[in-house]
């Protein structure tokens, strides 16, 4: 049942947050609002009358010091025109504590609090105050009011006011905030509704998806579409390249157990004698395919997560010559002029048997695709704090379409061609598994045509 309840869209999910958040603050603030602005007028009318009070607290103690007695008369002069004393009780006392004059709420006041129109606030407290009049630090009488705030219909009518318009305030508010939220939430669900989709299709398999998203200017969720959209081509990708290499795999170990199985057939039933010509060819098929499945293996090791690089402190410079003299020979008998430019001295830590597999695969790889009378030139050297290693030849070269997925398992750009040259498609793999094995990384650049450059920085 809690499962069944949290199972929503994104876009009821979002709504629902943003009516929640507009409801929060479209009660909240205007309340806060209404508190804040009944709350400071009230305090304003606390300060205004005080500020009345002492007035009229100085102007008694000005009339009593004019004849140092207080005139009944004058006090009632003082006191009944001002219009700010309606409401309240006043009475003023002497020293004694007798009383001297009176003023009670006026007569305007009754008429409004009796009229059905208009209503004295019921929850109004009645405050008391008492100021002592002092003259030359004596006293000489003491000064009562009784009122209530708000004492008025004009200023409870404020109050309601403020809090009516506040309310009103808020309710626009919760409208105009769940409108949005509307059209929020569903500008934000929508890419991550369209991205659910895709990764649907391709877990089915559909990895070409032509439609193309429209970016929402949201800078992450323009990322989701991408990485989808990126995921989905490098799936294809991946999809065709595991094609072609079942197809590869098949083939290569289809063709020399297929010719393998035809003379051993042949043989036994009587067709062909078992001459040593015969056998040898036999064997030479299965020793191919025995070399294939051991680059597979050699492969799948070096790929592996297991693959154990026993470092060593060697002179790179001393190790590429050597392995460069064991090669002479072949570039001599094939014809192809053999050059180095090797930076003396070039320390490093590598795993030697290992690395070994680089330097074989790139200089056969030149060896087999360079033709007779062209130039290899191996190079070492140091640049920005690394070693660099080049093979470069002038052979056929790679065309551009081709040059992506080169280091990749199996992959021959030329069928015919390997076929001739006998290459398997896993050197330049092998190659590459080494490199990043050891931290570096390898790299080509090459035109068709006119050779190849093979890079390794380490």
């Amino acid at each position: 049942m809690l499962n069944k309840f949290k199972s929503h869209s994104l876009r009821t999910h979002l709504l629902t947050l943003y009516v929640l958040l507009a409801l929060i603050s479209g009660i909240l603030i205007p309340a806060l609002s209404a508190w804040v602005s009944v709350n400071g007028f009230h305090e304003y009318q606390v300060q205004r009358r005080q500020a009345n009070f002492d007035a009229l607290a100085e102007s008694l103690t000005d009339l009593y010091s004019e004849d140092l007695r207080w005139d009944k008369q004058r006090v009632s002069d003082i006191l009944r025109p001002a219009p700010q004393w309606m409401g309240m009780t006043i009475k003023l006392n002497d020293s004694n504590n007798q009383n001297i004059f009176t003023l009670s709420p006026m007569a305007s006041f009754r008429r409004h609090r009796n009229n059905n129109n208009s209503q004295q606030v019921k929850t109004a407290k009645t405050e008391k105050i008492n100021i002592d009049l002092k003259l030359n630090n004596n006293l000489i009488g003491v000064l009562i009011i009784e009122h209530r705030m708000p004492s008025t219909r004009f200023e409870q009518a404020f109050a309601n006011y403020m809090l009516k318009r506040m309310l009103t305030g808020g309710f626009i508010m919760i409208l105009a905030a769940c409108g949005l939220g509307f059209f929020v939430a569903g500008g934000l669900s929508r890419p991550v509704i369209t991205a659910l989709q895709r990764t649907k299709q391709i877990s089915h398999g559909n990895y070409n998806l032509n439609s193309k998203i429209n970016e929402t200017g949201i800078i992450e969720m323009d990322d989701l579409t991408r990485g989808v959209e990126d995921l989905s081509r490098s799936l294809a990708s991946q999809e065709k390249f595991r094609q072609r290499l079942m197809t590869d795999i098949a083939h290569e170990l289809k063709t020399p157990l297929t010719a393998s199985m035809t003379q051993l057939e042949a043989i036994a039933d009587g067709v062909f004698p078992a001459t040593p010509e015969r056998l040898e060819l036999c064997l030479n098929e299965l020793e191919r395919l025995g070399n294939l499945i051991k680059s597979v293996e050699s492969l799948t090791r070096l790929e592996g997560d297991a693959l154990n690089i026993k470092l060593e402190r060697i002179n790179l410079s001393e190790f590429l010559d050597l392995t460069l003299n064991s090669f002479e020979p072949l570039f001599n008998k094939a014809n192809i002029k053999l050059t180095r430019d090797i930076t003396q001295n070039i320390f490093i830590d590598i795993d030697p048997e290992k690395f070994r597999h680089v330097i074989d695969n790139l200089l056969s790889n030149s060896l087999r695709y360079t033709q007779a009378g062209g130039q290899v030139t191996a190079r070492l050297f140091k640049l920005n704090n690394k070693i660099i290693i080049e093979v470069e030849d002038t052979g056929a070269g790679i065309a551009a379409q081709d040059l992506p997925h080169v280091f990749d398992r199996f992959y021959r750009a030329d069928e015919s061609r390997a076929k001739v040259t006998g290459g398997r498609g896993v050197g330049l793999a092998i190659a590459r598994a080494a490199v990043e094995a050891h931290g570096g990384k390898i790299s080509v650049k090459s035109e068709y045509g006119k050779g190849s450059c093979f890079r390794v920085e380490l």
